[in-house]
Order: C-alpha cells, then structure tokens, then sequence
C-alpha cells in the first residue's frame, strides 16, 4: 500500500514538473515573439525553446544584426542554453514579413513550433500539443484566410 501511495505521488510530482517546463517553455516562446516583433534585426530568423534551450536559425544581413539578437536573448536570464545557427547573409524584407509575423504571434504559445511563409503558403513546422492543434489551425484560418496552410506540424 505504501508503495502504491509512493508511487502515485512521484508521478504526480512528475507530471507538476513537466508541466511547469512546458509552460515555463510557452512563457520564454511568447517573450521571444515579442521582443522579435520589436527588432527588424529578428526578420530572417526563426526559433524554438525546448527545456528553457533556444535554438536560433535563419538570416540576419550583418554581424553587427546578428549579435543584437544575441544580446536581445541575454536579457531572458531563465534561458539555459542558446543554440545559435543564425547565419549572415543579405535579407530583403518583402511582402510576406507581416504574415510571418502575424503567424509567430499565433505560435507564440507553441514554444516547439515556427511558420516558413513562402508565397500564397504558410507552412507549420515543428511539434505542438495534439489537444491544441485544431484550435492554432482555426485562429490561422480565420486570421489570414486568403493563405494556404499547410501543417508539417507533428503531435505530442
């Protein structure tokens, strides 16, 4: 009996845990989103937070860019680790940059997930809780009707 007692309340205290990782993951994805919609320097870029580790990649046109979203990141002092592939290379802003803007705000609480825009697409990558996808897919549907979606998401 005891055992059982142990036993459940350890898988409790895993599933509080886990929980508040993730969430933890939403909060540090929704301040990166935000700071990105601040900062032309984050145009080309895209990321995901996992276990409080942000992985960076894309383009920024200068060193100069590149290292401003480095020290932009510094200023989230939860984050432990910082996977930067950013690499330098001409960017031009064009037509699409609001709609992946607006598309990283809806996945703003979808710390695994990002958007490629590339023409009339939109193309979800990366992981997203299975219970929320319909739900993100709905508020993309009827923020940006006129784009394809197409989701290359996978389910957790």
């Amino acid at each position: 009996m005891k055992l059982h007692s142990t036993l459940r309340f350890v898988i409790c205290a895993l599933s509080i845990i886990s929980c508040n990782g993730y969430e933890r993951d939403r909060q540090i994805k929704a301040d990166l989103t935000m700071k990105a919609k601040e900062d032309v320097n984050f145009a080309g870029v895209n990321f995901t937070v996992r276990n409080r580790n942000v992985k960076i990649w894309g383009y920024c046109p200068t060193y100069k860019s590149r290292m401003a979203i480095i020290q932009k990141l510094g200023t989230i002092h939860v984050i432990k680790n910082i996977d930067n592939q950013v690499v330098i290379r001409p960017l031009t802003i064009g037509q699409d940059f609001d709609l992946k803007q607006l598309a990283d705000s809806l996945l703003a609480i979808h710390p695994e997930s990002w958007a490629v825009i590339t023409d009339r697409n939109i193309i979800l990558k990366g992981n997203i809780k299975e219970k929320q996808l319909p739900k993100l897919l709905q508020a993309i549907h009827q923020r940006i009707p006129e784009r394809i979606l197409i989701n290359q998401t996978t389910v957790n």
